[in-house]
Parts: structure tokens; C-alpha cells; sequence
């Protein structure tokens, strides 16, 4: 008895071992942790950007995450205290302006109202999860009931 409980211990220990080894191989990279930038194929449709426009608009916002990521890690390497949440929200404002003021330089204002709308959703630029189409808009049960009558 004690053999066969043996065994089956080291067939289920060699089996998680033999797992582990399938899935992680040393030839494929571990995934980047970034935060996914907008679908700039979606953000052209959305916004009707012409071929130069699309570039420049992705080239601006690429310019704009690396400037915030390299303040984020220069506080972080100098081991500031964390900003406050007043701070935070200025910051945030500037960047917004600072943001705004670069595209109005390749965007229409239609184009411009289009996007501070779209940015206001935040990141991804559409529904999504916590960003529309919840149980409320599907019918669910917290729904509100709609009258079918004025049709």
C-alpha cells in the first residue's frame, strides 16, 4: 500500500514538474507590462483622420506616455513621497492642456471635440468594461423599463 501511494505521489509530482517545463520555455520573452496605448487604426475611423494626421496624432500621444513614464520613474528612482491627490489632478490638468494644445495643431475642431470627448471615456477610447454596455444597457435586471407603447 505504502508503495502504491509512493508511486502516485512522484507520477503526480513528475507530472506538475514536466507541466511546468512545457509551459515555460527559455526561447519566449515574458510579456511586457504596459499599459495598452489607443487603437490607432479605431482612433483614425473615429476621428476621420487622413494618412499624416494618423501619424502625428500617434507620434504626439507616444510622445506624451514617455514623458509620463519617465516622470513616474524619475519620482520613483529619487524616492519622493507621493504626490498628493490635489498634485495629482493638477498634473493630470497640465498634461491634459499640454496634450490639447499639440493636437490642435494637427486636428481640425471637430477632430478636437471628437477626441477630448473619446479621452474623457479614458483609455482605449471605447466601451468596454466599466466603460458602457453594463447589465443596464443590455436589459439586465437593474434595467429601467422603457415604454414600447410610443413607437
Amino acid at each position: 500500500m505504502k508503495t502504491k501511494v509512493t508511486l502516485l505521489a512522484l507520477a503526480w509530482l513528475a507530472s506538475g514538474v514536466a507541466f511546468a517545463a512545457d509551459t515555460t520555455t527559455a526561447t519566449t520573452p515574458a510579456p511586457a507590462r504596459v499599459a495598452p496605448g489607443p487603437d490607432m487604426d479605431r482612433l483614425a475611423l473615429l476621428l476621420d483622420l487622413n494618412a499624416y494626421q494618423k501619424t502625428e496624432v500617434e507620434k504626439i500621444l507616444k510622445e506624451q506616455h514617455e514623458q509620463m513614464r519617465s516622470e513616474f520613474e524619475a519620482a520613483r528612482a529619487a524616492g519622493t513621497a507621493r504626490p498628493s491627490r490635489d498634485e495629482m489632478k493638477a498634473k493630470r490638468e497640465q498634461a491634459k492642456q499640454e496634450l490639447h494644445t499639440k493636437l490642435s495643431a494637427v486636428l481640425d475642431e471637430t477632430q478636437l471635440k471628437k477626441f477630448d470627448a473619446l479621452h474623457e471615456r479614458g483609455p482605449g477610447f471605447g466601451p468596454g468594461p466599466g466603460r458602457g454596455f453594463g447589465k443596464h444597457d443590455r436589459g439586465g435586471k437593474d434595467a429601467p423599463a422603457t415604454d414600447s407603447s410610443s413607437n
